[in-house]
């Protein structure tokens, strides 16, 4: 729940220790407003490191949040010295598919937080043993009860969130226009281009992949959109092309 909190709010990949001696090496003054920020910043990656196990998944002693013999940054270590395994946290893998049909897309109203209510294109977390492709088309499937081949989809765009989510969106022209609703969606439609309601999307990155697909929609091969949201040295959000 914690990481899912953290994600959500797309914090950074460093831990704050990492952050703050960075500044303070380079001699970076800041305000007070910069502080704020932060502050702010530190709090959500807080929220992203406490993401971790409690206990050793080896021997099961608690673990230890600090920086392992040899390495750079935090990790959870165990805290049994003749165990010493290491719990390696690392940003999560985002799928997703933008679906078209007679010059529609299919979006979903979410039924689970964050931003319940909201709407979107079917995506959601890889899971192992998958790729990218088979995992859109599962989160389509489990959330819209759209099915496609999965070897059909093309990228679209690659998103890069602070070291805490990278997101692999496709885009499929379906062959039809069946649907149901998954556990996760109140609702689920088919909305024509000039019929979405932006200011009713769920996350920025919504924005970012239905605005491109929207630009790329009459060509035969999309340009990949790769888009970068990160926090600098001050603690303030960045929005990077590529």
């Amino acid at each position: 729940m914690a990481y899912r909190k953290a994600a959500a709010i797309l914090a950074g990949s460093c831990t704050v220790s990492a952050f703050q001696s960075t500044l303070l090496n380079r001699g970076i003054p800041l305000s007070s407003g910069q502080h704020n920020n932060l502050r702010r910043f530190s709090s959500n990656i807080i929220l992203a490191m406490n993401s971790g196990p409690s206990f050793c998944e080896k021997c099961g002693t608690a673990m230890e949040i600090r920086i392992p013999h040899g390495d750079e940054r935090e990790r959870h270590v165990c805290g049994n010295s003749s165990c010493g395994y290491v719990s390696y946290q690392n940003p999560k893998v985002v799928v997703g598919a933008i679906c078209t049909h007679l010059d529609r897309v299919l979006l979903c109203k979410r039924a689970i937080e964050p931003c319940k209510g909201k709407w979107g294109y079917p995506q959601g977390y890889l899971e192992i043993g998958e790729t990218t492709r088979q995992g859109a088309a599962r989160e389509t499937w489990e959330e819209a009860g759209v099915k496609f081949d999965a070897s059909k989809c093309q990228l679209l765009a690659l998103y890069n969130l602070a070291g805490i989510q990278i997101q692999t969106i496709y885009r499929v022209d379906l062959d039809d226009d069946t649907f149901e609703a998954g556990h996760e969606s109140s609702d689920v439609k088919f909305v024509p281009w000039n019929e979405i309601q932006w200011d009713e999307l769920a996350f920025p990155t919504v924005h970012w992949g239905l605005e491109h697909a929207l630009a790329m929609k009459d060509e035969e091969k999309p340009i990949v959109q790769e888009r970068t949201k990160l926090v600098t040295m001050d603690g303030q959000w960045k929005v990077e092309e590529g």
